[in-house]
């Protein structure tokens, strides 16, 4: 088992590698705009992997720290066996209202300056509104590093790039959204997070039971995200990359316990 002082340190290094993806986003895609379809693609299928194989299993164990929380009222007691599904359902309806402001902001633009859509961006109210809770899910990954990291070399790596992948899918959208309001202040916003999310655990490292609570919430934004940007556009996505990155990651979970 790592010490302390070693999940600190890689959880800091994770939190680096997450700071350089928010903030070179725009020129990956950039550099890869002729593979977009299928860098997107092969993000979904791991980020899916990673809520199903990952995220969901670690929050179907996390109902004694919803105890914790909520305490013994018989009411709560109730309702306790779905209460972290529900919170991951509400950070799915969330992000799932985000979305659907974003888009009607652009859709009214549009007709308002005869543009495409694809020509237009969200207002700077919505902006400010989606780039606040999405640098807050940004944080709350980081900061629930040191409770979920792993301890083997080959656990962080996968770790590392199934998020790294899912702020990709993410980042690409609110550049879409946003354009240069995202390219010009919301990214570097975004890499702010990581280290301040990491900062926190430092300063509050007690705080296990809520960090168990806003991973829920953190699945049900990731699985919105890769809803929205494959299951609508199945007929424009890429099948073959999107079942490849499923499928390496589920792999690379199934066979990390043999590895142990």
């Amino acid at each position: 088992m790592a010490s302390e002082l070693q999940i600190v340190l890689l959880a800091l290094i994770v939190a680096l590698v997450f700071v350089f993806v928010h903030l070179s986003s725009p020129k990956i895609y950039g550099f890869s705009k002729h593979y977009k379809k299928r860098i997107l693609s092969f993000s979904g299928g791991v980020a899916s992997a990673y809520v199903f194989l990952d995220l969901l299993p670690l929050i179907e164990n996390a109902d004694p720290h919803i105890h914790a929380i909520l305490g013994n009222s018989p009411l709560i007691m109730i309702f306790l066996e779905k209460a972290i599904f529900g919170v991951a359902f509400i950070g799915f309806l969330v992000f799932f209202i985000l979305e659907y402001l974003a888009l009607k902001s652009r859709g009214y633009k549009a007709q308002q300056t005869a543009k495409s859509l694809e020509e237009t961006n969200a207002s700077r109210n919505i902006f400010f509104l989606h780039i606040g809770l999405t640098a807050v899910v940004s944080m709350i990954i980081c900061y629930s590093l040191r409770f979920e990291i792993l301890t083997t070399g080959l656990g962080i790596i996968i770790y590392t790039i199934a998020l790294s992948l899912h702020f990709l899918i993410s980042d690409r959208s609110m550049e879409e959204h946003y354009g240069a309001l995202y390219v010009k202040y919301g990214r570097y916003l975004l890499a702010l997070m990581p280290l301040l999310g990491w900062s926190l655990s430092i300063l509050f490292p007690e705080r296990t039971s809520e960090a168990y609570v806003l991973l829920a919430f953190i699945a049900g934004a990731v699985l919105f995200n890769v809803i929205k940007d494959e299951v609508p556009n199945s007929g424009t996505g890429k099948p073959i990359s999107f079942f490849t990155g499923a499928l390496l990651y589920s792999g690379l979970i199934l066979i990390l316990p043999w590895i142990h």
